[in-house]
């Protein structure tokens, strides 16, 4: 491969790496009314801080409470409503005319 190529698909990788290294990063800023901490861009995006367990950073929400126990058991209550509706829907079909 010819250097000259070389050196040019260098520098446009080196360029194209420039905008991600110009964002500035995300401050924390935590709420008086909740006390909930927030991480805000200098672009304008505001997004929730978690803990490193997955929690809220909330002084309300206890460290225990993860999101995976919750996830679990909102998995566990759809999975149910979908079982009663395929139940409901089955009935229907045996009880047709």
């Amino acid at each position: 491969m010819n250097t000259s190529i070389r050196w040019a698909c260098l520098a446009l990788a080196a360029f194209a790496a420039c905008p991600a290294l110009a964002l500035d990063q995300p401050v924390v800023w935590r709420d008086e009314d909740t006390g909930c901490a927030y991480l805000l861009t200098p672009q304008g995006g505001i997004a929730p801080r978690h803990r490193r367990d997955g929690t809220l950073d909330c002084p309300d929400v206890s460290a225990n409470t993860g999101m995976v126990e919750g996830m679990g058991r909102d998995i566990a209550r759809g999975l149910d409503a979908l079982q009663r509706e395929v139940e409901r829907l089955r009935e229907r079909y045996n009880n047709r005319p």
